[in-house]
């Protein structure tokens, strides 16, 4: 909704549905674990499509032995809960349940770096990719630097850089303050550390 403007003057108006200050942009381009979620979902609805069958075909009359039930149940009616199988048994659950919670709670990591931007509300997406090819052309405009190599390891750029000049310090210094000149024009929403090597003639 605008006011004071007539209708060829309407703008529209961006209301966000949160703001991307203190981390929400990192947040934003984070995985949606969509692997772990899909093979965690078919493996429940094996256990409850093998369960139905079993129930079902029970009431009927006509039981199915596709999983060797009563030979589980004698199992685990006949077996302490301090034998070693059972506790192997629920020591194997209990991680799986573990493995499952912290894929769900640790954040992966995505191909997009979150970007900011002037406006709070408002962050870009930049794939990891395309982000050490700025770093690397950055890298290739300085000054003395023969050929130039960039990658992303998370949340660390690794250049590299070769040069025929024999003073490989002043030329790393000024390798480093272009790179990082190049990421704080980028303006990653995660603080991106820089490892930098510089190789001389041999």
């Amino acid at each position: 909704m605008t006011e004071g403007r007539g209708p060829s003057e309407r703008v529209p108006l961006f209301v966000p549905m949160r703001g991307f200050a203190g981390g929400g942009a990192g947040r934003a381009f984070r995985p949606s674990r969509g692997l772990p979620a899909a093979v965690a979902a078919l493996a429940l609805l094996g256990i409850g499509g093998l369960t139905a069958v079993h129930v079902v075909s029970a009431l009927l009359g006509l039981p199915v032995k596709i999983v060797p039930y009563d030979q589980w149940a004698r199992w685990a009616r006949t077996t302490a809960w301090d034998d070693t199988r059972a506790l192997a048994v629920a020591s194997a659950l209990a991680l799986i349940g573990l493995a499952l919670i912290l894929i769900a709670a640790v954040p992966g990591r995505g191909r997009m770096v979150a970007l900011r931007t002037g406006d709070p509300n408002l962050a870009v997406g930049m794939p990891r990719r395309t982000l050490a090819r700025a770093l690397r052309a950055r890298a290739n405009e300085v000054d003395g630097v023969r050929a130039a190599r960039a990658r992303m390891r998370g949340w660390h750029a690794d250049v590299s850089v070769r040069t025929d000049l024999r003073d490989t310090t002043a030329l790393g210094e000024r390798v480093r303050t272009a790179v990082e000149d190049e990421l704080a024009r980028l303006a990653p929403a995660h603080r991106v550390s820089l490892h930098l090597r510089v190789h001389g003639p041999s």
